[in-house]
């Protein structure tokens, strides 16, 4: 779930917002653990909204209103089995009063369960076809859901992607009959993400004044004014990865950062950030500053 692409980009949004308002060294210091944190938050968030569906369905079923699909659907009623024991929430919702989100998506679940119960599909490969195709088209294509997100972490915004594909790669592997063939996450799970992305932050700020002459004099046409503000924090974090990450494959670091270019910057940005860290490295290289080591490392 937190990959380096994701801690990379938490990494991105804290330079960024450093650099736009002073933050407290203090804070600083634990701000990668704590949007890691807020990720896991999100997380256990959308279990216990699986798990609300699930309860809100089976309470129609009970007043003669029948989406089995849902309702008696073991892989719905899985996630009502889950309970995290090594993780403490700072940040928790009450889904029996935000019924209004299941409500709003409640008429398409019930044209989907109809589907599926026209199909002559086997009933356990339509059990689990159903849960993905209510959360990948259903749920997570609902305005009102994700808006609800936003407003409750802005940060959950850029997290979501990375949580529904965590919730779908696992949730088609799991024994139905044993909870804990679903790994529910902590922040003990990810430490070696976690340390990378507090180094990564540590190097580009002892080092920022260093990393921007770097860019210097190879933004043809563009003055650094002039660069988009996050562009230019992308390509010093960038910067910083290569130099002080020996172990790290330069196409690797190169190719992290251009997309993240392309998710959080202008459409041109990825161009951008590619055609400057190209200049970049060949005279990183040249100066020594980039030297690579490890099995298959050369630059």
């Amino acid at each position: 779930m937190l990959n380096r692409r994701h801690i990379r980009t938490i990494v991105v949004q804290s330079i960024y917002s450093n650099s736009i308002e002073s933050i407290e060294p203090k804070e600083l210091k634990y701000y990668i653990n704590k949007s890691s944190s807020s990720s896991l938050d999100l997380f256990y968030c959308i279990v216990d909204y699986l798990k609300e569906i699930n309860l809100f369905f089976n309470n129609l079923e009970s007043q003669k209103f029948s989406c089995p699909f849902i309702s008696s659907n073991p892989y719905f009623f899985f996630f009502t089995k889950l309970n995290a024991k090594s993780f403490k929430r700072k940040q928790i919702i009450d889904w029996d009063l935000n019924h209004n989100y299941i409500i709003e998506i409640q008429d398409q679940i019930v044209d989907l369960n109809k589907s599926f119960m026209n199909s002559k599909k086997n009933k356990d490969e339509s059990n689990l076809s159903f849960f993905v195709e209510c959360y990948s088209d259903i749920i997570l294509k609902s305005n009102l859901f994700y808006e609800f997100i936003e407003e409750q972490n802005i940060n959950w915004v850029n997290d979501f992607p990375y949580i529904n594909s965590y919730i779908l790669k696992n949730i088609q592997k799991v024994d139905l009959q044993n909870p804990n063939s679903f790994q529910l996450p902590s922040l003990y799970d990810f430490q070696d993400e976690i340390k990378f992305g507090q180094e990564l932050f540590d190097y580009v700020i002892a080092n920022y004044d260093n990393l921007k002459l770097k860019i210097e004099g190879r933004t043809p046409n563009w003055d650094s004014d002039r660069i988009a503000k996050i562009d230019y924090i992308i390509l010093i974090t960038a910067i910083a990865e290569l130099i002080y990450f020996p172990s790290i494959p330069t196409k690797v670091s190169i190719n992290e950062f251009i997309d993240i270019a392309k998710d959080f910057s202008t459409p041109s940005s990825g161009k951008f950030v590619n055609g400057v860290l190209d200049k970049i490295v060949k005279d990183l290289i040249v100066q020594g500053l980039i030297v690579k080591s490890g099995r298959g490392l050369i630059t």
